[in-house]
């Protein structure tokens, strides 16, 4: 191990490293490939969205580009997170398959506090709050329910032909579910003033204290306990 090589929690100049650079760039890829893959899979099998297969090089193109990004969405952004996150892995699918009954009261107060403007005590979070813990879950279900489905598409002779037919409307929903949570990811990370911050964190590695300590408290005390500010 690197010995300058910063640790989940290591403070530095006002900032805590929360994500490790495997996750970081298992996350950078897993982004990527769906949407090359949002992309090419609309260019090939929605008419009205045809035109897109010309930003690939044509249809041919982009049937070959789908095959080979389902690689990276399906095995290669899994396998890199296994290997590289230093086990922040493991804790992240602890705590998204952890549910409290905080975490069941912290969806109707994050709706009343964030978007209906209203006072509210929110309920603390850990690695990651309610929310995201349903994104994480239906992320995992639905990289399941794509994977599955496209490998039965990708070899339909290998298959009993009615798991084929089955395989087309699972594919569809997977990526409509993938694609709504995408959009909301996005707004919350790119255009919510409160959450924004959280796109240093999967970018960079690092997040102001300020920001973890107010939207992840619990995880902030456990993997900050007994460490200092270097930077300080």
């Amino acid at each position: 191990m690197a010995k300058n090589k910063p640790q989940i929690g290591d403070l530095k100049n006002g900032m805590v490293y929360r994500f490790t650079k495997g996750f970081v760039v298992a996350h950078a890829v897993h982004t990527i490939s769906f949407l090359t893959l949002l992309l090419t899979g609309l260019a090939i099998y929605v008419p009205a969205t045809s035109w897109i297969a010309v930003l690939f090089g044509g249809i041919q193109s982009a049937r070959i580009i789908h095959r080979v990004m389902a690689v990276f969405y399906a095995i290669v952004a899994p396998l890199i997170m296994i290997a590289k996150s230093d086990g922040q892995m493991k804790d992240w699918l602890k705590v998204a398959f952890t549910w409290k009954m905080e975490d069941i009261l912290f969806m109707p107060k994050y709706i009343v506090t964030e978007f209906m403007g209203r006072h509210g005590d929110l309920p603390e979070s850990d690695f990651i709050n309610a929310g995201e813990k349903v994104n994480s879950l239906l992320t995992i279900f639905t990289l399941f329910g794509l994977t599955i489905s496209g490998i039965i598409m990708w070899f339909p002779n290998v298959f009993p032909a009615w798991l084929v037919l089955v395989a087309y409307p699972l594919h569809d929903l997977s990526w409509m579910f993938m694609t709504c949570m995408l959009l909301v990811h996005m707004f919350l990370s790119l255009v919510h003033p409160k959450m924004r911050t959280a796109l240093l964190g999967i970018t960079k590695s690092w997040v102001p204290v300020e920001f973890a300590e107010g939207h992840y408290p619990k995880w902030y005390r456990r993997v900050t306990a007994g460490k200092k500010d270097v930077g300080a």
